[in-house]
């Protein structure tokens, strides 16, 4: 037993004398990979050459050597002389390694996913990898870059600075239901988030139907203010379209014109605002629109439509109204007779005469009373009184006064004078003055 064991090792020694090598050629796939030899760990420098050596192989060490090229990982090999080699031997640096520097250097590295860290990291491609770097941080528009270590693919850059500089606001409105606009685009309902480009400044506005919109303008430029992470729009002041029919009746607010036909009215938040329609032959139409939580919310479109004026269609616009008129007598009529054609005159249209007194020539009829459209209420009287005696001469008024509505004709506060006559009234003076 003992001698086969001896035979075995003096045939196995044989074997690895015979087949042992001193040299061999390690040819890299790059010309210009640079080779190195590694004792116990330790790079050796000078190196051995670039892309082809021939290594001479020690019997009392691995044959170690490292293979190294800027944008490769670096491969390492061994040749112990115990092991037969090829005369020629091939090595392929296949793994392509990545420097990625980040800009903002506080900016967070993601890898597929995984954070990896901030400031630098080496990426490493193994061959026929596909890899996704990000850039994040809070505010700014993400980077992303894909890279590739596959043959046909674009050929991975050695170094990769991500520079985060698009900025982002993440945008939120009220009411949800409100749009969003960035330079006259719409972005979303109720929240979007918008990208500010370097150098460069966005104009964001939010709109809805019966709402007052808003604008602001956000910069992302050296010397602005920096923009918000979020930013809230609430839409507060209400927004009514009015539109009037006859189209070109007048719109007024707060004692100004500020329409004819249409109007976009703004009613503060908690506030009212009183709006009148207007043109002349109908009548005045008001509307109140209330912003609160107190009242029914306003509407979003409204349309006023104002009702023809009986009362203007029934009277006439006249220089007599509410003026004294001097009437002079003709010759040759008494005061008795020209006292008795005024009253007859007078009396033609009103029934009931207040006070009348010849012997001072006064003479004053109750108020006519007439409403029109339950809109307003037009009283009208009489006065005569003795203007002079010798000549002879009566003074006259017509007085015509209007008020809001269906009044009392003894609520003396609710009427104006009106600069306007009932057609009924409109011959009371010519015919006085013709006849006396």
């Amino acid at each position: 037993m003992k001698k086969s064991l001896i035979s075995c090792l003096v045939v196995f020694l044989f074997f690895t004398i015979s087949y042992s090598q001193s040299k061999i050629r390690v040819t890299v796939n790059y010309p210009d990979a640079e080779i190195f030899k590694v004792v116990g760990g330790e790079v050796l420098k000078p190196s051995l050459g670039f892309g082809s050596i021939l290594l001479k192989l020690s019997k009392k060490s691995l044959n170690k050597i490292k293979i190294v090229k800027e944008g490769f990982e670096p491969v390492i090999q061994q040749y112990p002389r115990t092991v037969r080699w090829p005369k020629q031997v091939q090595v392929n640096l296949e793994n392509r390694v990545i420097q990625i520097t980040s800009q903002p250097f506080d900016a967070e590295i993601y890898v597929e996913g995984n954070n990896v860290g901030t400031k630098n990291y080496e990426l490493v491609l193994l061959k026929d990898a596909i890899i996704t770097v990000e850039l994040k941080k809070k505010g700014y528009k993400t980077v992303t870059k894909t890279y590739f270590n596959v043959d046909g693919k674009e050929e991975p850059p050695l170094k990769g600075a991500l520079a985060l500089k698009d900025k982002i606001i993440e945008i939120k409105v009220f009411p949800p239901e409100s749009e969003i606009f960035v330079n006259q685009s719409s972005v979303g309902i109720g929240s979007a988030t918008v990208t500010i480009p370097e150098n460069d400044c966005v104009l964001l506005e939010v709109k809805k139907d019966g709402f007052v919109g808003r604008e602001k303008v956000f910069c992302n430029k050296e010397n602005d203010t920096k923009p918000p992470y979020t930013y809230k729009f609430t839409l507060t002041d209400r927004l009514v379209k009015i539109s009037v029919s006859p189209d070109d009746a007048e719109i007024k607010v707060d004692g100004k014109i500020v329409g004819v036909g249409s109007y976009d009215l703004k009613v503060p938040e908690n506030k009212c605002i009183q709006v009148l329609a207007i043109k002349k032959s109908f009548l005045t139409l008001k509307k109140n629109y209330c912003n609160s939580d107190d009242y029914q919310e306003p509407p979003t479109r409204d349309h006023l439509e104002l009702r023809e004026d009986e009362a203007i269609k029934n009277s006439i616009s006249t220089d007599f109204a509410n003026v004294n008129f001097t009437i002079a007598v003709r010759d040759g009529m008494t005061e008795v007779e020209a006292w008795k054609l005024l009253s007859s005159i007078v009396t033609t249209e009103f029934d009931v005469l207040e006070v009348i007194d010849r012997e001072t020539g006064y003479l004053r009829t109750a108020w006519q009373v007439q409403s029109f459209n339950g809109e307003s209420t037009i009283r009208t009287r009489v006065v005569v009184k003795l203007g002079d005696s010798n000549p002879l001469k009566y003074v006259m008024k017509i007085s015509s006064e209007r008020a809001e509505g269906v009044v009392s004709v003894k609520d003396d506060q609710e009427f104006e004078e009106w600069g306007r006559i009932l057609k009924k009234y409109k011959n009371i003076i010519e015919e006085a003055q013709s006849r006396l």
